[in-house]
């Protein structure tokens, strides 16, 4: 089944949903291959999508009941980990050991769903809602992370290590003002200094305050780190980067490129493709950048 992204215009109405929608206890909303309406465009707008993913020919509806689950529990996801961000920044103990719990849970419930149902990686996994924007992408990165972790045979408990570091990479943006995360224009040069803090402020955060080890926070400083040693906080290069976190920059890349901003639209998954390929060996450790191509297909 086709699907093609559309800007959200009124030029959508009258065609069909490519992906189904669910609230965060996941219950649908709206099913793939309904109609749109001028109700739902609304529903649309007033939800903050700036993008639309539409069916691309004649909509068979056993094939959309098929990835039900699936899409179910990639949607519902993101509500999950919201909700375990805000108990992690809350400084206190009871509740970072709730929230270390539930993300344990989360992301073994997010690997066992590769593993037995996405088999192959989706290009675009969902459009985005931009006030969900950090935690839909967080489980976005993890999800196109484990593919490469498994094209590095990884086994099962270093997946899982992956995974939990995937969720984790942005988490520093929750100390980063909204202002400044949905601004339309071209950020100050103080004000992007104030956007990459979110690597040391989330580490330390993660931790001093809820005492993860390095392993599962190694990404939340490392993923702005370049290849070519050109990256951020501590210009470090090659294999001196933890190679969760060279899968991690990739995958953050591919994700966020691929995505509405409030300060531009979306890239097609070629021009991601073609600025990943123009930047390995600088930005990206080549390797993971050919094992990236090969699961996309």
């Amino acid at each position: 089944m086709g699907v093609i992204i559309e800007s959200l215009t009124p030029q959508i109405i009258g065609q069909r949903l490519g992906q189904s929608l669910y609230n965060q206890t996941g219950n649908l909303l709206l099913r793939k291959g309904v109609e749109i309406n001028q109700r739902y465009f609304d529903f649309f707008d007033e939800k903050g999508y700036a993008s639309i993913l539409l069916l691309d020919r004649d909509f068979d509806e056993w094939e959309g009941l098929q990835n039900i689950n699936s899409d179910r529990f990639l949607m519902t996801a993101p509500f999950a980990l919201k909700r375990i961000f805000r108990k992690l920044k809350r400084e206190e103990n009871i509740s970072s050991r709730q929230a270390k719990s539930e993300l344990l849970s989360l992301a073994e419930s997010l690997l066992v769903h590769i593993q037995n149902t996405l088999r192959v990686p989706p290009k675009i996994i969902e459009m985005k809602r931009q006030a969900d924007y950090l935690y839909q992408h967080s489980v976005n990165v993890a999800v196109y992370s484990v593919f490469l972790g498994q094209k590095l045979c990884f086994q099962d408990s270093k997946l899982l290590n992956l995974v939990v570091s995937a969720l984790l990479h942005d988490f520093g943006m929750e100390f980063v003002d909204d202002e400044i995360v949905n601004k339309t224009t071209k950020l100050k040069t103080d004000e992007f200094e104030k956007v990459k803090e979110h690597t040391t402020k989330g580490f330390s955060h993660l931790v001093r305050n809820c005492s993860f080890e390095g392993l599962t926070t190694v990404a939340s400083v490392q993923h702005h780190e370049r290849f070519d040693g050109g990256g951020y906080p501590k210009a470090l290069n090659g294999e001196s980067i933890h190679e969760y976190s060279r899968i991690i920059t990739l995958s953050d890349f591919f994700d966020a490129w691929t995505s509405d901003r409030p300060h531009r639209r979306l890239n097609t998954v070629e021009d991601a493709m073609e600025f990943i390929n123009a930047n390995k060996k600088k930005i990206f450790d080549p390797q993971m950048v050919q094992y990236f191509a090969e699961t996309l297909g």
